[in-house]
């Protein structure tokens, strides 16, 4: 189903690995997101700067990347409930034959049984901001201010709306202005951060506000992870953009997913939220604690969580998964990962395949 002719054969055993690049190899990990659903995460893999990997039974996928001889796996493994333990014992055996040491980045709780009958640990690395659009409400004096702001861009003749793709190249190059005018000197970042790209932006359905003349002031594309759950995916607004801009984006999108029946919103991570500031916490997770507060002037830890905490009604934690790592060499890996933005180059649909017991060269 998933392989058809472009799997070179190199022996018997048979697991595979392959570039999320091609057009094909998307539509394939959309048809099996449809299909099994996904998670926090899986919109990223539409970046096309990872690599995948089947299980045998072809029934779990794991998306990942390499750097050095550390596999970084984005989230949990994705698929069936009663796979995913089989999927992480599976993943493991494939780099212990290759002599790679894999980490899980971002998993959830809901796993992580699984990862320790494995032999992992876990550090939390932040938490997840959720919306319960059933609890979400700019009623009573708590919603006053965000009320006040809705109101004032109505009566200036703000509009909202959410578009469907295909776009035209017209749009999709009046959204890249924005988002270049937005970054500035900022260069775009990769793996478990999304970035902008015309091939990205056109998979998903985009939430625009609009001033009084008609011009795009912001926009945010809204992926799902097809269990009623919805993201806020990529968001940049105008340099000129007035106050308070995305908090009235953020309302109508709650207010337009609501309406469409989903349940839950997803705000994204908040790097580093809550890790290292209780008691009893682990010597590293307070070492953590410390680039929270005094990286906040680089990073913007702090400003995130607060911007987020207006709308989130819970948080979940967020861990990295690992073995026998010496610490600040992992985070360092990490850092390089997601700061190296790939060049995504066209590729054929004739992509290689690396089999088990075949020495990974990436």
């Amino acid at each position: 189903m998933f392989f058809k002719n472009n799997l070179i054969s190199l022996n018997k055993k048979q697991r595979v690995t392959e570039d999320v690049s091609s057009y094909n190899n998307c539509e394939m990990i959309e048809h099996f997101l449809k299909e099994k659903g996904g998670n926090h995460v899986s919109h990223l893999f539409f970046l096309q700067d990872k690599d995948f990997f089947w299980t045998e039974n072809q029934k779990a996928l794991i998306v990942y990347k390499r750097v050095f001889n550390t596999i970084f796996v984005l989230g949990d493994p994705i698929g069936e409930q009663t796979e995913i333990k089989n999927a992480i014992n599976e993943f493991c055996q494939f780099n212990r034959e290759n002599n790679l040491t894999p980490i899980f980045y971002q998993v959830s709780p809901e796993y992580m049984q699984y990862y320790h009958e494995s032999g992992y640990r876990f550090l939390k690395v932040g938490e997840e901001g959720i919306v319960n659009l059933s609890q979400f409400s700019l009623e009573g004096k708590k919603g006053a201010k965000l009320r006040t702001r809705v109101n004032k861009f109505t009566k200036n003749d703000f509009t909202f709306r959410v578009v469907e793709p295909p776009y035209s190249h017209h749009f999709l190059s009046e959204l890249k202005s924005i988002s270049d005018a937005w970054l500035g000197n900022v260069k775009e970042k990769g793996f478990s951060v999304v970035s902008f790209s015309e091939d990205y932006v056109s998979r998903f359905p985009i939430a625009l506000l609009c001033n009084a003349e008609g011009k795009i002031i912001a926009f945010a594309t809204l992926a799902t992870n097809y269990k009623h759950k919805i993201t806020i995916d990529l968001m940049r607004k105008a340099t000129d953009s007035p106050h308070g801009t995305m908090d009235v984006l953020f309302i109508h999108i709650f207010n337009w997913a609501k309406e469409n029946g989903y349940e839950h919103c997803s705000l994204g991570m908040s790097p580093l939220s809550n890790v290292g500031n209780c008691k009893n916490a682990f010597l590293s997770e307070k070492a953590i604690r410390l680039v929270y507060l005094y990286g906040n002037s680089k990073y913007n830890f702090r400003g995130l969580k607060e911007f987020k905490d207006k709308f989130a009604t819970s948080w979940e934690p967020k861990y990295i998964a690992y073995k026998k790592a010496f610490l600040p060499v992992m985070f360092l890996q990490l850092i390089l990962l997601i700061n190296k933005k790939q060049a995504i180059e066209k590729n054929s649909p004739d992509q290689t395949m690396i089999q088990k017991n075949e020495k990974i060269a990436l």
